[in-house]
């Protein structure tokens, strides 16, 4: 009877190091990390329209955990340098200087949820036959850039939304190119001294519209790498 009652716990036992082993071993799959780096531009009262007049530079790390072919998050960080002047287009406003211009450097943390729109690698489920893809995000994010107003650090929420594409190389390394658009809800991005202040409400609007506020644009590419060694998911 006992050694019986041996036999089923030691079966009970290698069936549940079994099943903790896949679990983990498909868990080890979803992970990558990542460096980037590239372009930004601002858009907002030096610049109303126009994507990529006098970009700046930007670089950045990130991480990305793939929940399955289709979906990940990702959390990253990106140092970017941003300008404008109004002197590029001619903008005069009602009541100020001349011309007003500024430049910007500012970090950017987000967390945003990618779609793929093919089926990249492997999942338990589901066996994919592409190795590149393009994709979709949005999310929320955080900037931080010195403040004049306050003689301190400025923390101010963002929205991004963006569009990229991915290129699985091989089962530890990815390729691709990420382009994504951060809607600010201040006016004052822009000011970094008292010679361009004016370009806070230049027009003194008593209600500021959506698209009223400052954006900033980020285009990189980036390279990341599997942190386990896979042989079910290619990211």
């Amino acid at each position: 009877m006992n050694h019986s009652h041996t036999w089923y716990k030691n079966l009970l036992l290698v069936i549940l190091c079994i099943l903790l082993g896949e679990s983990a071993a498909h868990a080890a799959y979803n992970h990558e990390i990542g460096i980037s780096g590239g372009t930004a531009f601002y858009l907002g009262d030096a610049n109303l329209s126009t994507p990529f007049h006098r970009p700046g530079w930007s670089a950045g790390a990130f991480y990305r955990y793939n929940i399955d072919t289709r979906w990940a998050i990702k959390a990253s960080v990106k140092y970017a340098t941003v300008q404008g002047d109004t002197r590029d287009f001619g903008y005069v406003f009602p009541n100020g200087p001349a011309y007003a211009s500024f430049e910007r450097g500012f970090v950017d943390a987000t967390a945003t949820v990618e779609f793929n729109f093919f089926d990249i690698g492997e999942s338990k489920y589901h066996k994919a036959k592409y190795k590149a893809t393009p994709y979709i995000l949005v999310g929320i994010g955080l900037t931080t850039y010195s403040d004049f107003y306050a003689s301190n650090n400025a923390y101010k929420c963002n929205i991004p939304l963006g569009i990229g594409g991915k290129w699985c190389i091989n089962k530890r390394w990815t390729l691709g190119i990420e382009w994504t658009i951060h809607k600010l809800f201040i006016d004052n991005f822009d000011v970094t001294n008292a010679n361009n202040q004016v370009l806070e409400n230049p027009y003194q609007v008593e209600h500021v519209g959506f698209f009223d506020t400052d954006f900033y644009s980020i285009a990189n590419l980036y390279i990341s790498f599997n942190l386990f060694d896979t042989n079910k998911f290619c990211r």
